[in-house]
């Protein structure tokens, strides 16, 4: 990173520092970052009608959900102003207008940090719903869940406003990127910044290999469990029945406990759901590390090497990541597929579990 050391800071041109771009790839870059801009603001937009219409969506797991999909949609809506920066030729296009500029770099420092407190939240959520699904209830409640939403919100304001106040970090259009970004910052501030970024990592790293242990283990125990109940009884029936086959031998043992069989099969299928949950919002999570991790290896070697120029296209992926989640939610979340299709279809009397709201919006349109 280019810097020049002064009293009051360090002066620098953030994530995305670049000199010289040509103006015709300055255009095709804010042409890219418009298609997300309008993606991410449709996509992000219907994830939360979605769990607005539906009460099979409103679950604790969603709370966190839309609380990514609300960190998303205002990313996509400053993104707008962060392209018409990026037209900018040195200078920020609407000069009686610069606080936008300020605006549009604060929002999106805080939108990434709230994303990525978020993505935290959801891994404990999910671990907690699987290993113990006893507690659940009790810790997700509804009054904990509004708490817990506003800390992902308040400890990026309080990490970006404080230091905004100290004089620490300023946000403006930077000349050389050209974006609207932090211009301005203090090497006390950046410690502080990547120590606050390193929980939310370590809670999603960590969790997951948690949950994925945890699952190995229960299947495994399950399977011993089965087969060693399947030895049992099949010893016992074949002293009291004989020549019984063994499918009769389970349909008859289930016939005498019917009320447990039906208990175990709703065990087995509530599981089952609550992985491929699980397994959902972890493609979320991957798709958040493989859309960070091209800036973020640009950074830690153009020391060394010269990518700067590299860095000017690198901006895309972080951005494309709120745009993202959309399409993985819509193919592959076993809930969010089926409300979405049908909002995509315009067949809202179809969605399953509708909500008042909904309810009500259709016997207006009727």
């Amino acid at each position: 990173m280019a810097v020049s050391n002064n009293t009051t800071g360090i002066d620098t041109f953030s994530p995305i520092y670049i000199l010289n771009v040509p103006y015709w790839e300055q255009i095709l870059v804010a042409v890219l970052l418009g298609l997300i801009s309008i993606t991410g603001l449709i996509g992000n937009s219907m994830i939360i009608a979605a769990v607005v219409f539906s009460k099979k969506l409103q679950t604790s797991t969603n709370a966190f959900v839309t609380n990514l999909s609300v960190a998303d949609l205002m990313t996509s809506f400053v993104l707008i102003w962060y392209t018409v920066g990026t037209l900018g030729n040195e200078e920020w296009p609407i000069p009686r207008a610069y606080w936008i500029c300020q605006f549009t770099g604060f929002m999106v420092y805080a939108c990434i940090i709230t994303s990525t407190w978020t993505l935290g939240a959801i891994a404990v959520d999910r671990l907690i719903r699987i290993s113990k699904p006893m507690w659940y209830k009790k810790i997700f409640t509804s009054w904990k869940l509004v708490i817990l939403v506003a800390i992902t919100w308040v400890i990026p304001a309080a990490c970006l406003l404080i230091p905004i106040a100290t004089g620490d970090i300023a946000y403006g259009y930077s000349k050389r990127a050209p974006i609207c970004t932090e211009n301005k910052y203090t090497a006390e501030f950046s410690l502080v910044q990547n120590v606050l970024a390193v929980f939310p990592y370590l809670a999603i790293v960590g969790t997951y290999i948690w949950i994925y242990v945890y699952i190995k283990k229960h299947f495994r125990e399950q399977k011993q469990h089965l087969s060693q109940l399947s030895a049992d009884s099949a010893t016992d029936n074949s002293q009291n029945y004989g020549t019984q086959s063994s499918t009769e031998l389970a349909i008859t043992d289930e016939d005498h406990d019917p009320n447990r069989a039906i208990a175990v099969q709703r065990q087995k299928r509530i599981s089952k759901q609550e992985i491929v949950i699980t397994k959902n919002l972890f493609m979320v999570v991957v798709a958040f590390f493989i859309c960070f991790l091209p800036s973020n290896i640009f950074l830690s070697i153009r020391s060394t090497i010269d990518i700067e120029h590299y860095l000017f296209y690198a901006q895309l992926g972080p951005f494309a990541n709120s745009a993202i989640n959309f399409i993985i939610y819509a193919s592959k979340h076993p809930d969010f597929k089926i409300v979405l299709r049908h909002m995509m279809r315009c067949s809202y009397a179809d969605i399953p579990k509708p909500s008042p709201i909904l309810k009500y919006l259709l016997s207006r349109r009727n």
